[in-house]
C-alpha cells in the first residue's frame, strides 16, 4: 500500500477517536433531549391518569414521612413538589439550622426540626409508616409517592425502596440515569441508588439513615439481604442544577465500615470522585489454572502465552494448560515445543470433533488449581496486575463468574459484560465504544454486576465449576458461557466484571465466523434451546439492564 495512503488513513483513523466524544455529546444535546422528551410522552402518565390517582384506593395505605436536610432557600422547590403529589398521605420534615425557611403560610403537614438535634431526638419527632429521604436538589414526579406505594403493596417484604432518575437542566429534563436492580458490586463502586430513598419505619428507628453517608451505609448493609431491596423501575425523581455536593469521604468510609462488619479484609480506593475499587484481599495465594484451546495459530497462541508471562508481575502462582485439538500446521508443533520448556505450562490432547465445552471441561480436568481462567488464545494481557484483579474477585464466597474488559485491536471495547434477553437472546454490553471512555454512568470505569461473562475470558473457583457440573456441552458453538453464568447465579453467585483486568481480544480469528448452513443450523438450534432453558429470565428481564433501555442493543439507548 502506499506510504501516503497509510499515512492517510492513520490520520483518519486518529481524527475519528479525538472528534467522536465531541460527537456523542452534540448528538446527546440535539438528539438525546428529543428522544428522552418522547420517551415521557410515551411512559410516564398523562393528566387523565395523574387524575385518576388522586383517587385510587391500595389495600395498603402507608403514611410517608419525607425527610430532607436542607438549606431554607431550597424548601420552597421541595415544598412544592410535595403539594403535588397525587398520593396524599405524607408529611415533610425539613431538617435545618434555621426557622427562616419556614413556609409563607400554615401548613400541618410541613414541619421543621432542627439538624442539631441527636439522631435519637429527631427520629422521635418523626412520623411515619415508611420514610422517604431525599436531598435538597430533589424535586419529586406527581407519581412519586402513588409508585412507592405501588410497589410496597406489590412487595411487603421490601425494606428499602429506591427508583430511576434524572436531572433538569436549563428547565428541562435530561440525561435519565435508568438503573440496575439491587446490585451490591454495583453499589460497592458507587452510590448508584442515589438522593432518594423509601425504607420501613423499623429501618428508620434502628438505623438513623439522616445523612447521605449513613443512607449509602443502609443500603450497602441491606443489598446483602435477599428481597429486602426493591428498585422501581420508573424515573420518580430529578436533580436540580448541580447535585449535591456529596462527601465522598464519607461514603468511603461508609463502604469501608460496612466492608469491616462483614468481616472482609479489603481496602477501598476512590480511584475517580465518587467511584471506588475494593481491593479484596487474597489470603492465600490459591492457584490459578489458565486454560487454552488450541487449534493450530501458533503465532496468536504464541503472543497470549507471552503476554501472560510477561504481563502477570501482580501474581505469579498459576500454570497454563493448552488444550491442542486437532492441529496440523508444523509451526504449531515447533512452538508447543519451546513452551514446554516453561514449567509452568502444559500441552494436553483433547481427540474429537471441537465443542467449545467439551475442550475446556476437558481443560479443567486435567488442571490443578484451585480457581480456574478459560482463556481465548486470540487474547493479550495488557496490564500487569489483570489476573490478580480477577482472582480477588473470584475467591470470594459470595461471586461466581468474573470477566474482563476486553478491546479490539483499535482500542474499542469488544467485551464490557453480556446482557440477557437483549438483540433476541444476549448481547455485549458497550460494544464499539471507544476504550477511553467511561460508559453509561461510569459502567466502564467500575466493578459491577452483570448477568454473564464471555467464555473468552471467563475466571471462576474450581469448586463452583464442579458444583453446576462444568460447561454445558450441549451448547457446542454458543451461550455456554452465558448459561453457566446463569446457572451459578441461579444458584445465589452473582457474575462480577471489573474494568480493571484488560486484555486484547482479536474475535473470532481462530474459528471463524459461522458461515455454513450447519453450523447456522445448529446456532440456531442452541439458540432455541438456551432460551426455552431461561425464558423466565428472558421474560422477567435481565436485573442488571434496565427494560426502559433498548430490547435491540446493548448501547444503554432509550427503549
Amino acid at each position: 500500500m502506499n506510504p501516503l495512503t497509510i499515512l492517510k488513513s492513520h490520520v483518519i483513523r486518529h481524527l475519528k477517536r479525538i472528534l467522536r466524544p465531541f460527537y456523542k455529546k452534540a448528538t446527546h444535546l440535539f438528539f438525546g433531549k428529543k428522544a428522552y422528551h418522547a420517551w415521557i410522552l410515551n411512559n410516564e402518565p398523562n393528566t387523565a391518569a395523574l387524575t385518576a390517582q388522586r383517587t385510587h384506593r391500595f389495600d395498603y395505605m402507608p403514611y410517608f414521612a419525607v425527610l430532607c436536610v436542607v438549606n431554607p432557600e431550597r424548601s420552597e422547590r421541595i415544598i412544592a413538589s410535595l403539594r403535588g403529589q397525587t398520593y396524599d398521605r405524607w408529611r415533610l420534615y425539613l431538617l435545618s439550622g434555621s426557622p427562616e425557611g419556614a413556609p409563607p403560610e400554615a401548613d400541618e403537614n410541613i414541619r421543621f426540626i432542627d439538624r442539631a438535634l441527636p439522631p435519637d431526638e429527631i427520629v422521635s419527632l418523626v412520623d411515619g409508616d415508611f420514610i422517604v429521604a431525599i436531598g435538597q436538589n430533589t424535586v419529586l414526579c406527581p407519581f412519586a409517592l402513588y409508585e412507592i406505594t405501588a410497589s410496597i403493596n406489590t412487595n411487603p417484604a421490601g425494606k428499602l425502596f429506591y427508583s430511576d432518575e434524572d436531572s433538569i437542566i436549563g428547565g428541562r429534563r435530561a440525561y435519565p440515569h435508568f438503573k440496575p436492580d439491587c446490585s451490591p458490586d454495583t453499589l460497592r463502586s458507587f452510590n448508584y441508588m442515589g438522593m432518594f430513598m423509601a425504607i420501613t419505619r423499623e429501618l428508620f428507628v434502628s438505623e438513623h439513615p439522616l445523612s447521605v453517608e449513613s443512607r449509602y451505609a443502609l443500603a450497602l448493609k441491606y443489598a446483602q439481604e435477599a428481597g429486602a431491596v426493591v428498585h422501581i423501575r420508573k424515573v420518580l425523581f430529578h436533580t436540580v442544577g448541580s447535585g449535591e455536593g456529596t462527601p465522598h469521604a464519607a461514603e468511603k468510609k461508609a463502604l469501608s465500615c460496612h466492608l469491616t462488619e462483614l468481616g472482609i479484609a479489603a481496602e477501598v480506593q476512590e480511584h475517580r470522585p465518587g467511584l471506588f475499587n475494593v481491593i479484596y484481599k487474597i489470603p492465600d495465594t490459591p492457584r490459578v489454572s489458565i486454560i487454552i484451546p488450541n487449534k493450530d495459530n501458533a503465532q496468536l497462541l504464541a503472543k497470549c502465552v507471552k503476554s501472560i508471562i510477561y504481563k502477570t508481575a501482580a501474581y505469579d502462582n498459576y500454570e497454563i494448560v493448552i488444550v491442542e485439538n486437532g492441529s496440523v500446521r508444523k509451526d504449531t508443533f515447533t512452538l508447543y515445543d519451546t513452551l514446554r520448556r516453561d514449567e509452568r505450562i502444559r500441552i494436553i490432547n483433547w481427540q474429537g470433533e471441537f465443542n467449545y465445552p467439551k475442550v475446556n471441561n476437558y481443560g479443567a480436568l486435567c488442571s490443578e488449581g484451585a480457581v480456574l481462567l478459560f482463556l481465548n488464545n486470540d487474547t493479550e494481557a495488557l496490564n500487569s496486575d489483570w489476573l490478580i484483579n480477577m482472582l480477588r474477585h473470584a475467591i470470594r464466597k459470595d461471586v461466581g463468574a468474573v470477566g474482563a474488559k476486553l478491546f479490539y485491536p483499535d482500542g474499542t471495547i469488544q467485551h464490557a459484560g453480556i446482557v440477557v434477553g437483549v438483540g433476541g437472546v444476549a448481547v455485549e454490553y458497550h460494544k464499539g465504544f471507544d476504550g477511553a471512555e467511561a460508559g453509561y454512568f461510569n459502567r466502564l470505569a467500575i466493578v459491577h454486576n452483570v448477568a454473564a461473562v464471555t467464555g473468552a475470558c471467563l475466571m471462576l473457583r474450581r469448586e463452583l465449576f464442579d458444583t453446576v457440573k462444568g460447561f454445558d456441552e450441549s451448547y457446542a458453538l454458543a451461550y455456554n458461557d452465558v448459561d453457566l453464568c446463569l446457572r451459578l447465579m441461579e444458584l445465589g453467585y452473582p457474575t462480577v466484571w471489573t474494568p480493571f483486568s484488560e486484555l486484547l481480544h482479536s474475535e473470532s480469528k481462530t474459528r471463524g465466523y459461522e458461515i455454513t448452513q450447519a453450523q447456522r443450523q445448529r446456532l440456531n438450534d442452541e439458540s432455541m434451546r438456551f432460551t426455552k432453558r431461561w425464558r423466565h429470565i428472558l421474560d422477567e428481564g435481565d436485573p442488571y439492564y434496565n427494560p426502559n433501555l433498548s430490547r435491540d442493543r446493548g448501547d444503554f439507548t432509550l427503549g
